[in-house]
């Protein structure tokens, strides 16, 4: 598990969220986020264990509207399965964002407003390095 943690393209937090989850044609299925962060989480299944390359469909409900993300199964153990958010839209990706440094703040018990990325969010490319660097600017000033 520690090799997985250290190729993970973002920091997670801890958390413990309801999702909808569906795989192609199938039926929606309910699991919970274990943890999350800006490019990935960890899908807790219900009797299900998903293949490796499984592509997901996920609502995930985070803000004042439910996110909508597609994602990769890129590892899987017993009924955890490490899910790469690879489809979602700007409005999205920032609902994420927000979601994440807010909840990072609480965890730590940090009582001011979380950091906003310093640009506003043009394309994929280079929301991952804003978010890292709102993030670390984030826990260099709180330490």
């Amino acid at each position: 598990m520690t090799d997985l943690i250290d190729r993970r393209l973002s920091p997670r937090i801890s958390c413990d969220l309801a999702v909808d989850y569906t795989a192609g044609d199938a039926h929606a299925q309910m699991g919970r986020i274990t943890n999350i962060g800006t490019a990935g989480l960890c899908l807790a299944t219900q009797r299900v264990i998903l293949p490796v390359g499984l592509d997901l469909s996920l609502r995930l409900p985070l803000g004042k509207r439910p996110v909508q993300a597609g994602g990769t199964v890129r590892w899987v153990v017993q009924w955890a399965a490490g899910v790469e958010l690879i489809q979602m839209g700007y409005r999205d990706q920032d609902e994420i964002w927000r979601y994440y440094v807010k909840e990072a703040a609480r965890q730590r018990g940090i009582l001011v407003p979380p950091p906003e990325p310093s640009d506003p969010i043009r394309d994929p490319a280079t929301f991952h390095d804003s978010v890292l660097e709102a993030w670390r600017r984030f826990i260099r000033d709180h330490q």
